[in-house]
């Protein structure tokens, strides 16, 4: 707790605050900047770095159950054809356009999915949609779609797409958090590790779009789309 160099009160823990309650002295720089800097640690305290893989590994659970929702949703044959044959064309870009379509793709949905107060939202509608190509896939091809949904978990890839969605949507709930508890000093602070975050699912993501690719490719050569 600073101290008024002057009368020797005690400081508001404000770093908004200019000048002495007490006797209305102005507060040195210094001592303003020793403020912001004892808020700013305390605000990390608030979502310690235990916290913070409890919450995201929630939020891996969920992304888990929203797809295989999809997965078992009852679809139409018309949509099902439909879904397959968009599902179908898609594999014949990322076949040539390769592993920075498939980066950029998933990385796009990451991003959005760290938006503040909207991102877990739409995340959790795209893997649920990804749940619904699974199911129109098991309709088309008469496979079990939970067999279809645990044979595409078995993939590596899809575990670092989902721990990377994770993160980004755990991220968006505290930069929520932050902004409607701390609003614009609680997001500065937050902010960074939102940085953070995104660099570690970049990375996650592009390891992912690497295996992805090698698997398609090594798929294609067996049985040619």
């Amino acid at each position: 707790m600073p101290y008024c160099v002057r009368c020797g009160a005690k400081l508001p823990e404000d770093e908004e605050a200019r000048f002495c309650p007490n006797c209305g002295a102005p507060l040195p720089q210094e001592v303003r900047r020793d403020i912001a800097k004892k808020r700013e640690r305390e605000l990390l305290h608030v979502a310690p770095l235990r916290r913070r893989l409890i919450l995201a590994s929630f939020i891996f659970l969920l992304c888990i159950l929203a797809t295989c929702f999809g997965t078992l949703t009852r679809i139409e044959e018309g949509e099902a054809q439909a879904i397959v044959s968009d599902f179908n064309e898609i594999e014949k870009i990322i076949q040539k356009a390769g592993i920075q379509l498939i980066f950029g793709n998933n990385m796009m949905y990451c991003l959005a999915m760290f938006i503040p107060f909207v991102g877990p939202a739409g995340g959790f509608y795209v893997l649920y949609s990804t749940g619904k190509v699974l199911a129109a896939l098991s309709h088309v091809q008469g496979y079990n779609p939970l067999f279809l949904f645990l044979m595409v978990m078995a993939c590596p890839h899809a575990w670092l797409e989902y721990i990377s969605y994770s993160l980004a949507i755990s991220e968006s709930i505290w930069l929520s958090f932050f902004i409607i508890k701390y609003r614009y000093r609680g997001l500065r602070v937050e902010i960074i590790n939102a940085v953070k975050c995104i660099s570690l699912c970049a990375i996650l993501l592009l390891a992912g779009a690497i295996i992805e690719m090698a698997l398609i490719t090594s798929v294609s050569k067996i049985a040619p789309i």
